[in-house]
């Protein structure tokens, strides 16, 4: 199978895959709402949340560590796989139960401080899966990531079902959680037994070489993180709840959205790791053609959010509804004329998601250049830049404020990165898949304001025009539709 094909089936399959995986847990929480109730469903989510940050901070960059070092050729797989996964075994132990202790000191109910120690062995599994994530983005095999993911919800949705039946308490239920992630862990670890030889080592010279290459990545995560979720924070200092959540409901459909980019870089990251400084040409090459695939992707997705912001904000709302049944949230989406400006704002903040869908490949190519210590200055730069603005202005524009702040600090970060690729490759990026798009854009933006469907069909005839559009004239070439299509 061709190289672009296989890029091409494992986007489709993971993209399938992670819609399926998503149903599954949509109905986990719509039975534990019910069946917990708000106090009790509250005190999961506090446990899932708070151990949620910590499990961050123990992510140390091995992820896309792992992703670069074995898709260079000549390097030891075994030590250096051995070895992160180690070291994030270490890490996350480590932050998680520091959390735990920390959440004694926090006015949280008893059930709660203990279910902390409980959930530490869940997120550890969850932090040790991450690692093996770039086994498969090597060998693109991700589909099997997916397919893990999904066993290890199933397994956790089958638990909840049974402890409802024996009518047990919170901690079950954070159990049932720390059951499915190990199986979705034990699943990931046989899988990735069949491309690479690892075991857990601790080797302390070897964690020294390795946080001398990752640390930045360790800044950056903590950057990203700080101009990414702070405009909601900061916006819940200054307005009243209803406010956070007309913002928060097309926030929820940006982070959906980034799954997909990060989807498909994940699968070019190991082509550009093998060819940075080995072979600048075929790297620039491998970078051009992500760059005008994410283009093309960015488009689709921006003038389709645009045109039905408000049907999918309807949309939502039913699917909130009859998922998520608990009296909290249904008061709070049947209020429709409180969610009046979220259509609005679902527009602004997909120009943020297109923006972000470069920015992840740039991102991505700094790691694989090396350039990730040079990189926190642009995330330091979207950081400041973001938080002023935020507090300057959200005060009081409001979420409107934050929206705009959102594609402001993401267009500064994405520029950051490319500068930053284009100094170190000599990449000077072509635009000219622009002039095929823009008419194949225009043919599908016309048809959805002139023709009168059902919405969704609507969508999917006009991305229909949208991709028939863009091979003829050819922005896809025809000999990249019959290697995908025509299976020999």
């Amino acid at each position: 199978m061709s190289l672009s094909r296989r890029i091409f089936y494992n986007t489709l399959a993971q993209s399938l895959g992670k819609v399926f995986a998503a149903l599954i847990g949509l109905v986990t929480i719509s039975v534990l709402s019910q069946y917990l109730r708000e106090q009790g469903f509250g005190q999961y989510s506090t446990v899932v949340a708070f151990l949620g940050f910590f499990a961050v901070l123990a992510d140390f960059g091995l992820y896309l560590y792992v992703v670069r070092e074995i898709s260079k050729p000549q390097t030891d797989h075994f030590r250096i796989l051995s070895n992160a996964l180690g070291l994030r075994l270490t890490a996350a132990l480590s932050t998680l139960l520091l959390g735990a202790l920390l959440a004694l000191l926090f006015p949280y109910d008893a059930v709660v401080k203990r279910t902390m120690f409980l959930g530490i062995l869940a997120f550890v599994s969850v932090s040790l899966n991450q690692v093996f994530v770039g086994v498969f983005q090597k060998h693109l095999v991700q589909h099997l990531v997916v397919f893990s993911e999904t066993i290890g919800r199933a397994v956790n949705l089958l638990l909840v079902y049974a402890f409802i039946k024996g009518a047990l308490g919170v901690p079950f239920f954070i159990l049932a959680l720390m059951i499915g992630s190990g199986a979705n862990l034990l699943m990931t670890w046989l899988f990735a037994k069949r491309y690479e030889k690892f075991g857990i080592a601790f080797e302390i010279k070897v964690w020294k070489e390795i946080l001398l290459v990752s640390w930045p990545l360790i800044f950056a995560v903590f950057l990203n993180l700080l101009y990414f979720k702070t405009d909601t924070v900061i916006l819940s200092l200054f307005h009243p709840p209803e406010t956070v959540g007309i913002y928060s409901l097309p926030y929820k459909l940006l982070e959906g959205l980034l799954a997909f980019p990060a989807m498909f870089v994940g699968l070019v990251m190991p082509l550009l790791s093998k060819t940075a400084f080995s072979d600048w040409g075929k790297f620039k090459m491998i970078l051009q053609h992500a760059f005008n695939a994410l283009v093309l992707m960015a488009i689709l997705v921006i003038l389709t959010f645009v045109c039905f912001s408000q049907k999918i904000i309807e949309l939502v709302k039913i699917v909130a509804r009859l998922s998520l049944p608990s009296r909290q949230v249904l008061g709070i989406l049947s209020t429709t004329q409180s969610y009046a400006d979220s259509p609005a704002l679902l527009q602004i903040l997909v120009l943020s998601a297109g923006t972000i869908f470069l920015g992840t490949l740039f991102g991505y190519a700094v790691v694989a250049i090396n350039q990730q210590k040079a990189m926190i200055k642009g995330y330091a730069l979207s950081a400041v830049i973001g938080l002023a603005w935020y507090f300057a202005l959200i005060p009081r524009f409001g979420y409107w404020a934050a929206a705009w702040g959102t594609l402001l600090t993401e267009i500064i970060a994405c520029a950051y990165a490319y500068y930053l690729v284009r100094k170190t490759s000599g990449q000077k990026l072509s635009w000219k898949i622009i002039y095929p798009a823009l008419p194949a854009a225009g043919l599908m933006l016309s048809f959805f304001l002139l023709v009168s469907l059902p919405w969704i069909l609507e969508v999917i005839l006009g991305g229909l025009i949208y991709i028939f559009a863009l091979i003829a004239f050819k922005a896809i070439p025809w000999q990249f539709v019959k290697e995908i299509i025509f299976i020999k």
